[in-house]
């Protein structure tokens, strides 16, 4: 089959934009590259112009660009070339296009769930797989048939879909339970399912040549507080790779390398590809504007801990491992065909980069639109995916709040003026408009709470004037997606307009969380054991959004709404009423809808 069929219910894209004449002007923010087979064309996911451009690399032009859903993730291409597929973030759906040499023609619009980030096409050209991380599963979408045949769960929030080259096996990193999974696409079953220790913001994800084996890039949380001696020791964070064997039976099956370098640490590593020649491993440190090339033969792969930095053996030997500065904020990295080069999607550089992997230089820059000049909030966005703001550049804001959500862990700060009480990381969402911060409310002014943030948490230098008012200018960007727990014109199940009387009512909880963004700015007492910083009362947190969120209170002690309202935060602990079952289900519904 040739060409995607359009689903039941796809809605028909705007276009035609060849050359992008329908598509707004302003930033691209390039968040995904694939490689068109045969290696003349480029695919990129533009982020934030909700439009994918097809680029010539030889002539370094933009040939076509369309308009797809809102906030495009992630682009795929079929084996033969001729089908393409855009993940639209905040849309749930999947733009599919036929590609005719140097056009992309919109075929449709396909619904397949909340926050769709990864997706790959099957090696049957006829179906692809998606990570929908809203919803914490992979999708499979047949086109023959117009239907999704296949929901498998993938909790939480899969991020990275990778197929074998043989096409037989099918992989999922999720970012926040730390996790890989594997699928024989033959009988869609799961072969294993494995955990990173410690590992969080699972992003690049790579079969081997062979097909043997999956290499990940991901950062790794330690336990130890946030104080610059243990940042400096690479007790705090650290940027690693890990490979696991596609044998459940391997022993041991997993493997790990350190990446950072004593004083000069990878923040944020982000993309993962091998290809070419097989010779190069090539990762993105997004938050240190990098890309970072790893002879494969050369890599020494740790069956234990693999210590806190970079093993001397790739440092002792020249041409093992190399550091590219990129500039910008590279993220996804792909191979050309057979080449040992090397195209990298970089976000805030608006553009295209390929490396040559031998020479270890940028041999090309393909701009993916006019030049714009960066607004304040643009100038804010790259200082909080700036991980050269800390201390020998270990973390950025971003590492902790992803994208401006937490990444779902606990971290000894000096947010309650002390150590020895770890916090969750708290969202970013709305947070221009709900003071006062930290989880004890005692900060009122959130420009000090990022000057805090950047000279206590990251060790950093203090910011100016300018660029403070840069991150409350991005900051105030940050916005909840649409609610998949909503129906048309944001309309409450019957459920849930149970649940909002009870926690208006009954359940009391409107004492706290009350207003347009459900939080208020007092302290309460909730009847919970004191932390021992010096804090004894809390400041209820916004509960917008609450849906894409998890785990719950200020330590994450609660892992579902479900244990947060039977166990520490009972309605009748903060001055409500006990919940039947029935109705405390409906004020799941609720809470799940604001």
């Amino acid at each position: 089959m040739s060409a995607f069929i359009i689903l039941p219910g796809a809605a028909p894209l705007p276009g035609p934009a060849t050359g992008g004449q329908h598509v707004p002007a302003g930033f691209r923010s390039p968040i995904d590259v694939a490689i068109v087979p045969g290696g003349k064309y480029a695919l990129t996911a533009n982020h934030t112009s909700h439009s994918v451009s097809l680029i010539e690399l030889a002539s370094g032009k933009v040939v076509a660009e369309e308009s797809c859903g809102q906030k495009p993730s992630a682009v795929a291409c079929s084996r033969d070339g001729a089908q393409v597929a855009v993940s639209n973030l905040w849309s749930g759906t999947v733009s599919l296009f036929q590609r005719r040499e140097a056009r992309l023609q919109p075929l449709g619009q396909v619904a397949v769930g909340p926050l769709p980030r990864g997706l790959v096409c099957a090696a049957d050209g006829r179906s692809l797989y998606v990570a929908v991380a809203g919803a914490d599963e992979i999708v499979r979408v047949d086109c023959a048939n117009r239907t999704i045949t296949w929901r498998t769960p993938a909790p939480r929030e899969p991020r990275q879909l990778v197929l074998s080259p043989d096409g037989r096996w099918l992989a999922a990193a999720s970012a926040r339970s730390g996790q890989v999974r594997c699928w024989d696409t033959s009988n869609q079953q799961l072969i294993w399912e494995r955990t990173i220790g410690d590992g969080f913001n699972l992003r690049g994800l790579a079969f081997t040549a062979d097909g043997k084996s999956l290499i990940c890039s991901h950062s790794v949380r330690r336990s130890l507080p946030v104080a610059k001696t243990n940042i400096e020791e690479g007790w705090v964070m650290d940027s690693r790779l890990t490979r696991l064997d596609l044998d459940p039976k391997a022993v041991p099956g997993m493997g790990q390398i350190a990446m950072d370098e004593r004083s000069k640490a990878v923040g944020d590593p982000y993309g993962a590809a091998l290809g070419g020649s097989g010779r190069w491993l090539a990762v993105t440190g997004s938050g240190t504007h990098e890309l970072l090339l790893f002879e494969v033969k050369a890599l020494p792969w740790n069956a234990g801990e693999p210590g806190d930095v970079l093993d001397p053996i790739l440092t002792d030997r020249p041409g093992k491992f190399r550091r590219l500065p990129l500039g910008g904020r590279p993220l996804t990295v792909a191979f050309m065909a057979t080449q040992d080069k090397v195209v990298i999607a970089n976000y805030l550089q608006d553009a295209l980069q390929v490396v040559d992997c031998e020479t270890g230089k940028v041999v090309q820059t393909i701009s993916l639109g006019p030049s714009v000049p960066p607004s304040l909030a643009r100038k804010g966005e790259a200082l909080f995916y700036d991980a050269q703001r800390s201390t020998h550049q270990w973390f950025s804001c971003n590492t902790c709040h992803v994208e401006g959500q937490p990444c779902g862990l606990n971290f000894d700060t000096l947010n309650d003026d002390s150590y020895g009480n770890p916090k969750l990381t708290p969202t970013l969402r709305n947070v221009t408009h709900t003071g006062p911060y930290t989880w004890h409310g005692w900060q009122k002014d959130l420009g000090a709470a990022v000057e805090k943030s950047l000279t206590q948490t990251m060790f950093g230098a203090k910011p100016t004037a300018d660029q403070k008012q840069a991150l409350l200018a991005f900051l105030e960007t940050l916005d909840n997606p649409p609610n998949p727990h909503r129906g048309p014109a944001g309309k409450l199940s019957a459920g849930a307009e149970r649940g909002e009387k009870l926690f208006r009512g009954k359940a009391g909880c409107i004492r706290c969380h009350r207003g347009p963004y459900y939080t208020s700015p007092g302290t309460y007492d909730v009847k919970l054991e004191p932390d021992d910083s010096p804090y004894d009362l809390w400041n209820p947190p916004s509960l917008l959004g609450l849906w894409d969120r998890g785990p719950y209170l200020h330590d994450g002690r609660s892992k579902t709404l479900e244990e947060l309202l039977t166990e520490d935060h009972t309605p009748d602990k903060v001055g409500g009423e006990n919940l039947t079952d029935a109705e405390r289900k409906d004020l799941i519904a609720f809470l799940l809808s604001l």
